[in-house]
């Protein structure tokens, strides 16, 4: 004759079951956060995403508080080739985090173009725009360099041959701050006496 399971022993499997599925979800999670390809994305162009981009120096004071302030680099995403070791961690302004976090990194991994990305990627940094007493972007957290080892300030094109030795165009300027799917950062390309191809910032009239 068979036994039937009692209802506490039932309770007990099903916790089992909900225990295992919920350490797959967790692991499958951490694999995507970590800069593996991802299948489901969502782009938001929404104004609490992209925000108001400021303009001059009391725009970026009262949109980004002091400079090196506490709160300058108070979000971050984990982008490849971040330096010559490899991946790593890229700290900013959390007024730019969503953007930066979800619209930008969420688009080259959805894209599978990691392998675009090529170190040096940098973000909040206190320090001055090289050869001057300015504080610089980075310094407000509101600006990021990518792929500086081949596109260093001065040169007057971007370089886009990724961290696989491929050619990738303006594949990332275009992300970031390209018409569609640009998110509304300044290129530093554009700067006509000094070009700064790597340079991206969530400003302009500085």
């Amino acid at each position: 004759m068979r036994i039937l399971r009692t209802p506490r022993r039932v309770a007990r499997a099903g916790a089992l079951v909900v225990a295992a599925l919920c350490a797959f979800a967790l692991a499958h999670a951490a694999g995507v956060a970590s800069a593996s390809p991802i299948d489901i994305w969502v782009h938001d162009h929404s104004s609490d995403v992209i925000r108001p981009r400021p303009d001059g120096l009391a725009e970026i004071q009262s949109t980004f508080g002091p400079v090196c302030g506490d709160n300058s680099n108070g979000a971050r995403s984990y982008w490849p080739s971040q330096d010559a070791n490899g991946s790593g961690y890229v700290y900013y302004d959390p007024y730019i985090g969503k953007n930066v976090g979800g619209n930008i990194r969420g688009h080259v991994q959805f894209d599978h173009k990691d392998d675009a990305v090529r170190w040096l990627v940098g973000g909040y940094n206190c320090r001055y725009i090289s050869g001057t007493t300015s504080w610089s972007l980075h310094a407000w957290g509101a600006a990021i360099d990518t792929n500086s080892a081949t596109n260093p300030v001065g040169q007057d094109h971007w370089n886009g041959v990724g961290s696989d030795g491929r050619k990738y165009g303006t594949y990332l300027p275009d992300v970031w701050a390209g018409p569609y799917p640009g998110h509304k950062f300044f290129w530093g390309l554009n700067w006509p006496n000094k070009p700064d191809p790597m340079h991206f910032q969530y400003a302009t009239g500085y």
